[in-house]
């Protein structure tokens, strides 16, 4: 009869620990689903965001450079250029703020060790490509952005020292940095949708 209740004893604690176990893992795969879906809509709408100062700056390059070939005067080009592309004249980036704390505490509380491989596979490669394009997008601009030449142009322009075709120039190196931006989102983009579309099969 000792025997049996030990044995008894430690079946149900075992069964108690095993719910645990699947409790903390189902509690992480929400909570990082969660996060992945909302990384994804933020992706999404930087992208939207990055779109709309693609088409402004490349409305004004165009109306700015046909002034230039027109040989009207500086002021008056850029003036007309600024006019065409709603009326204000500035450099606006945007990158999306990319969360990982639910990752972050399914680890420290080693939650991940009761998730299946498969899904630990998936869930991985999105967090891996989203670090690795914030790590690029904080550097994005060195590539194809002159700073101290866009800062020297804006307090040229706020002065009324308006040379078009440095503010053309600086244009094209708006619109060539935000083109690369949404170029390397939309790529990330993909990866999750399509990482997040396999997980979704998956039986918790």
């Amino acid at each position: 009869m000792i025997v049996v209740s030990i044995i008894t004893a430690l079946a149900l604690e075992n069964g108690v620990h095993r719910y645990h176990q699947n409790h903390r893992a189902h509690e992480a795969i929400r909570n990082i689903d969660a996060e992945l879906a909302a990384n994804l809509a933020e992706v999404r709408s930087v992208i939207k965001q990055n779109q709309q100062q693609i088409d402004k700056t490349a409305k004004m390059k165009e109306i700015l450079l046909a002034n230039i070939k027109a040989g009207k005067a500086d002021k008056e080009a850029v003036q007309l250029a600024v006019e065409g592309g709603g009326g204000r004249f500035g450099v606006n980036m945007f990158s999306p703020s990319i969360q990982r704390e639910a990752w972050d505490v399914a680890v420290a509380n080693q939650a991940l060790t009761y998730v299946e491989t498969e899904r630990l596979k998936h869930y991985a490669m999105q967090y891996a490509n989203m670090r690795d394009t914030q790590q690029v997008l904080a550097n994005r601009g060195t590539s194809f952005m002159d700073y101290t030449q866009v800062a020297n142009t804006f307090s040229s322009f706020e002065l009324g020292e308006i040379d078009a075709r440095s503010v053309y120039r600086v244009l094209t190196q708006v619109n060539s940095t935000h083109e690369a931006t949404n170029s390397m989102l939309k790529g990330l983009e993909k990866l999750l949708v399509e990482e997040q579309e396999k997980t979704a099969k998956l039986t918790h």
